[in-house]
């Protein structure tokens, strides 16, 4: 009994560390003697605090009734946590609200990355949600309100259509844990927690409020949501794909819905002139991307080579897209017109923008070269033929914005919209570390001999 309570606790030691920096933010706010950058300073700490916790932990499979840990969930919950660092730090807030939600989301996805069972995933969704919806409305945009209302709504949605399916789970295996669930009320209820993942992560049919959320909320807080939450919500999808039958029609379906999403995403960001509602169609694409990743990840029988090219997926997604919503931050741009001649106004500006834009659509020797690739290997590994060449048509098809981007700030005249001042340079220099670790993840691969087989563990 003492080893399982051990266990439960060296688990949750982060989620501890922010759950204590939540208080203390809270309290520092309260004090009202307390100025709101040491308040931010605060939420910092408790970050860094999880960060070297997490390095803590001992990188084995730990099963207990509620919990559960594997070198996926780990090394994801870093991804998450490093994704708050620039929204953070970037952050302007009026009171000690702001720092504290987004802690606060962070204790969500930590704990969707350790949950053993389906009650604690949905614990962990809604921690993860509630705190998002609330950055949203208190964003600068005017439509920033608007976009919270819509993303409460579908996020609301999502819930109910996960308690619908956890209780249909329920019904058919008498229990919640992740295991399969015998019977048409067991595939139902998988379908359902399915469609609420494919919510959260903005995977087509499901994607109707992700562009207006991305294009209200600030840049550096959009970075987060298509960072950290996306990773988030790729883990989630992650947990609940070994309930699936071995001859079920889950996998299969998931690897159509991320070709849709991929193609959906591609086409759609043709036509945008916002670059953050652009971004915003570009992630929806990614996404599917990450989606195929789980897909072959679950037709290889949860092989860790697999698993292991998903999260290099998402680490380098970290860099690539947070980078460009940073870049966007720093340089003040909004619209496309605005990049017009931008090369000859800011050459140093324009070339880290192109650099993060050509690791977005893949180009070598940046990360997004190698992380398309692996996935790409591991989908041919598994046998989705048909999947992975409509999946690289939706890459081609991505190259016509990212391509026409770098084209608009080097190839075109100035437009009659005036370039805006330069924004903070701290944004100016996440930017920067972001496009050099993009190519610098490029060009080390062997990184992903991290993952060797057996390391992973992620069988329910």
């Amino acid at each position: 009994m003492n080893g399982i309570s051990s266990a439960f606790w060296d688990l949750l030691r982060p989620q501890a560390a922010l759950a204590v920096g939540a208080l203390a933010v809270l309290a520092a706010g309260a004090s009202r003697r307390v100025s709101t950058r040491v308040v931010k300073w605060l939420a910092l700490a408790a970050v860094a605090v999880a960060l070297l916790l997490l390095m803590t932990v001992r990188l084995q499979v730990v099963c207990l009734p509620l919990l559960r840990s594997d070198l996926l969930g780990s090394g994801l919950q870093a991804v998450f946590l490093s994704a708050a660092i620039p929204l953070l730090y970037l952050m302007e807030p009026a009171d000690e609200i702001p720092p504290a939600l987004v802690l606060g989301s962070l204790i969500g996805m930590g704990l969707i990355a350790v949950s053993g069972n389906l009650l604690m995933l949905f614990i962990g969704l809604e921690l993860m949600s509630v705190p998002a919806y609330l950055l949203v409305a208190r964003s600068r945009s005017p439509q920033a309100l608007e976009a919270s209302v819509k993303y409460f709504f579908a996020g609301g949605t999502a819930s109910a259509i996960y308690l619908m399916g956890m209780a249909l789970h329920f019904r058919a295996a008498g229990s919640l844990v992740l295991a399969p669930a015998p019977g048409p009320a067991g595939a139902a209820g998988l379908a359902l927690m399915a469609a609420a993942a494919f919510f959260k992560l903005g995977a087509v049919p499901m994607h109707f409020w992700l562009p207006d959320v991305y294009e209200a909320s600030d840049p550096e807080l959009a970075g987060f949501f298509s960072t950290g939450l996306k990773a988030a919500a790729v883990l989630f999808l992650a947990r609940l794909v070994p309930m699936a039958a071995p001859a079920g029609a889950l996998v299969p379906a998931l690897a159509w819905f991320a070709v849709l999403t991929i193609l959906f995403g591609a086409v759609v960001a043709l036509r945008q002139q916002n670059l953050q509602r652009l971004l915003a169609y570009s992630s929806i694409s990614h996404a599917g991307f990450m989606m195929l990743a789980v897909a072959a990840w679950a037709k290889q029988g949860l092989a860790a080579p697999a698993a292991g090219a998903l999260f290099f997926y998402l680490a380098a997604y970290l860099f690539m897209s947070g980078g460009a919503f940073l870049w966007l931050k720093a340089a003040g741009v909004r619209t496309r017109a605005e990049l017009l001649g931008l090369a000859k106004a800011r050459p140093g500006s324009a070339a880290v923008f192109a650099v993060l834009l050509l690791a977005l659509a893949g180009i070598p020797p940046t990360a997004g070269f190698a992380a398309k690739f692996l996935v790409f290997w591991e989908a041919f590994k598994a046998g989705l033929y048909v999947p992975l060449l409509l999946a690289g048509l939706g890459a081609l098809v991505s190259l016509g914005y990212y391509l026409g981007l770098i084209r608009d700030m080097y190839f075109d005249e100035a437009g009659p919209e005036p370039v805006k001042a330069v924004g903070p340079a701290p944004a100016r220099w996440f930017a920067l570390g972001c496009a050099a670790a993009s190519v610098l993840l490029g060009l080390t691969p062997w990184l992903m001999d991290w993952f060797r087989p057996g390391m992973l563990g992620l069988r329910p």
